[in-house]
């Protein structure tokens, strides 16, 4: 088959849809209600069956409504009030941030530019995971003769993500229900919803500690606790260094070498090639998302926190990076840029070659965090292994997670594929890779522990 003639050529490079012109937001303006045009009417007919039969206790029964219309139409507002939906605390869309479990809220601001007091009835919604406070979002406000008021719309973020807070539709009314806006439309705002990182604390080092300071301990000399061994004093040496006890029974001068305590890399690997569970928020059951996003967001924050430089790579359709980096700053930019993970409906799958090149150059502990249900995973994993590189695969399946029930050979056949699956790794394991499923805090001690082994020995 010729270039010209490869159907894969021939299809667009977007996904283009005809460009439709934006209606314009109609203007707010004030409109009578019902309760205006009923009254009208009440006088009007009162009025004209007096005149025709000469009913003078229809202009009586009358009269109240026309006075009371009067009086309460005497001040008529002719400016609409002003609102706006901004997110909690005067940030930008693009800074509004949650965590799980917490709460999520927008600010509306009313401005009643009238010397007349008006209410102002407030209708919102806002993404399934995002239970608003209000119940279905209604409420409602009094404003007084020009004022504002500040309405908070808020709702419990229950799952990391980036989660819409509107629309937000507002109506006022004035002269005691005879006057009213049409209704305003208000987009609403994103709220970024950071997930919140499951309790992890290792006390094991890490191996390739190559930095300038840190807290793991290095094959390089230098002043630190760690003691390497006692040896025979050599011109250079620190006086201080020396060991009185070692020097009083040999009758030679004897100091003490210590190990220095350097930082290393640490490149987290999130295989979001396939989703499978039902999530459940934070309340709820974990997908393999969950688990992934919540133990990435752990083992990042630990070592971000303690001085070491962490980095993060998605090993899907996105393909997106987040540089290296350390300390409090970098562990919140990696919650929110774990929240920004998407799993798209039709991904093109990913290239375990091309990855595995990327960190070709990179001395650092690979952490692969992946449920182990494509060969695509499996390959790069391997690869990575056979270069001679310290990697630790965080099966992120959890344990609830199985195939639905579609017939009566459906637990045979996921007998068989939790067989298969655990050949999986155990073929992994005999390339010398560290498979461990994620369980919380210490969880990874003991595979931390056999890779300091390995690059000491």
């Amino acid at each position: 088959m010729t270039l010209a003639g490869d159907p894969a050529l021939n299809l667009r490079t977007d996904n283009a849809r005809p460009l439709r012109r934006a209606e314009p937001e109609p203007l707010v303006t004030w409109r009578r209600t019902m309760a205006l045009t009923r009254a009208v009417a009440l006088v009007a007919v009162c009025l004209l069956v007096s005149v025709a039969f000469g009913r003078i206790d229809l202009v009586l029964i009358a009269a109240p409504f026309a006075i009371g219309t009067a009086m309460l139409l005497q001040h008529r507002p002719t400016r609409p009030p002003e609102a706006r939906l901004v997110p909690l605390g005067g940030a930008s869309t693009d800074d509004a941030t949650s965590a799980e479990g917490a709460t999520a809220a927008s600010t509306l601001t009313v401005v009643n530019p009238e010397p007349v007091a008006i209410t102002t009835l407030v209708t919102a919604a806002a993404d399934p995971w995002i239970e608003l406070h209000t119940g279905k979002g209604d409420f409602a406000a009094a404003l007084g003769p020009a004022s504002g008021r500040d309405m908070v719309v808020a709702g419990r973020a229950r799952r990391w993500g980036g989660h819409h807070l509107g629309p937000v539709h507002v109506r006022s009314i004035a002269c005691g229900g005879l006057l009213e806006t049409t209704v305003q439309h208000l987009p609403g705002a994103t709220v970024w919803v950071l997930p919140v990182p499951d309790w992890f604390d290792s006390a094991e080092s890490l191996p390739f500690a190559d930095g300038v300071t840190g807290v793991h301990r290095s094959r390089r000399g230098g002043d630190s606790g760690e003691l390497a061994e006692v040896r025979l004093y050599q011109p250079g040496d620190r006086l201080r260094r020396i060991d009185w006890r070692t020097s009083m029974r040999s009758q030679d001068l004897y100091v003490n070498a210590t190990l220095s305590e350097r930082d290393t890399d640490v490149t987290l690997i999130l295989d979001l090639q396939v989703e499978a569970g039902v999530s459940g928020g934070i309340d709820g059951a974990a997908s393999i998302a969950d688990l992934t996003v919540r133990a990435a967001g752990a083992v990042a924050s630990h070592y971000a926190l303690q001085g070491d430089r962490v980095a993060c790579i998605e090993f899907g359709a996105r393909g997106r990076r987040m540089r290296a980096g350390t300390g409090r700053r970098h562990a919140a930019a990696t919650l929110r840029w774990l929240a920004s993970v998407d799993l798209p409906p039709d991904p093109l799958p990913p290239s375990p070659e091309m990855l595995r090149r990327q960190l070709a150059g990179q001395r650092s502990l690979n952490v692969v965090f992946t449920p182990l249900l494509s060969d695509r995973s499996v390959s790069l994993i391997a690869a990575i292994a056979r270069a001679g590189r310290p990697v630790l695969c965080v099966d992120t399946l959890p344990p609830h997670v199985a195939p639905p029930a579609r017939s009566h050979w459906t637990p045979y056949a996921e007998r068989l594929w939790r067989l298969s699956r655990a050949n999986t790794v155990m073929e992994l394991r005999d390339l010398g890779v560290s498979v461990e499923p994620w369980q919380g805090s210490a969880s990874l001690d003991n595979v931390l522990a056999e890779l300091n082994r390995r690059r000491y020995r």
